[in-house]
């Protein structure tokens, strides 16, 4: 077996912005057309360490390449010194089966092209006039989401809210050292806010439905297994547009799941977020929510860009 084992210097001199925001709009898109493989996802959870696992596989029909992706959060390492995320992505041929590549990613590709697939849909759905953003979480997903938004459609404002206020007031110093105007404010002026985006991983609502009336869009990153839930299941009701990145998924164990369980929604009323990103697409008057789960295509998608664009590292 040849195996090429590529670390995170390598995958981050690769995996430039453009290069993922343009893999996962390609892989979004694809999936929403039928054109991918994705079995259900493997989830795996540590109570005791305030941890999870997530194993997910993927394949674009047509693509020289499928992967086996671990990824890995544990929410209490930054409190050690360490990251939150870890992980590593298997790419395999589709065409001999053979293993070909380990990317050693330290859950870095799961971040970014979690990072893009909101950033994407987010700028997508909320209305062009709108420049002010909330961010519900303080961890490095909130914080890419905030960053790769900004890299779509330059914010004027951001508002951070978090459950720890150290926490919330590290994520305004960050985002401000980077050019992000940002401060920490109260989760009902964040709710309020005409754009939200939660990443979290809490179990329960952050907010009830009315601290979320004037919100134009809001974008759900968090409950990505089950057991998470962010968002009030009556939220839904009141939308005029649901996106979701998988449907069967998002169902499962996706905040729209959750407002469907409650009877709230139609389990049919969602649109595909891929449909959404090929357009095109006439948002309609109201409110709109995008639910995302994550998709294993994304990170075959991302990964194999990645490979292409390694030099010195044949991988056919």
């Amino acid at each position: 077996m040849n195996l090429a084992m590529v670390g995170l210097d390598e995958i981050r001199t690769a995996a430039t912005r453009p290069l993922v925001f343009t893999a996962v709009q390609e892989a979004l898109i694809a999936h929403a057309e039928g054109r991918t493989l994705a079995p259900p996802p493997v989830h795996l959870m540590f109570p005791d360490a305030n941890g999870d696992c997530h194993v997910k596989a993927g394949h674009v029909i047509g693509a020289r390449h499928f992967t086996v992706k671990v990824a890995t959060s544990f929410y209490d390492n930054p409190q050690a010194g360490l990251s939150s995320n870890n992980g590593a992505v298997l790419v395999m041929s589709a065409t001999t089966g053979a293993p070909l590549a380990l990317l050693a990613d330290d859950g870095w590709l799961t971040a970014w092209r979690t990072a893009a697939a909101g950033a994407l849909i987010t700028h997508a759905l909320t209305p062009a006039d709108v420049r002010d953003v909330a961010i519900l979480g303080t961890g490095v997903q909130a914080r890419l989401q905030i960053e790769w938004l900004h890299a779509l459609r330059p914010l004027d404002h951001v508002k951070v809210w978090g459950r720890r206020a150290e926490g919330a007031e590290r994520l305004s110093n960050d985002l401000n050292a980077v050019g992000i105007n940002a401060d920490v404010t109260s989760l009902a002026d964040a709710a309020s806010t005409a754009c939200v985006i939660t990443a979290t991983a809490a179990a329960t609502p952050l907010a009830p439905a009315e601290a979320f009336a004037d919100a134009r869009h809001i974008t759900a990153i968090g409950a990505d297994m089950p057991g998470k839930n962010e968002l009030p299941p009556s939220l839904f009701s009141a939308a005029s547009t649901i996106a979701t990145d998988d449907h069967t998924q998002c169902l499962d164990h996706g905040d729209f799941g959750s407002a469907v369980r409650a009877g709230h929604v139609r389990p049919d009323c969602d649109t595909k977020v891929g449909t959404i990103l090929r357009g095109p697409y006439s948002r309609p008057p109201g409110s709109s929510i995008a639910d995302l789960t994550g998709i294993g295509v994304a990170d075959a998608s991302v990964a194999s860009a990645v490979l292409d664009s390694l030099a010195g590292i044949a991988i056919r």
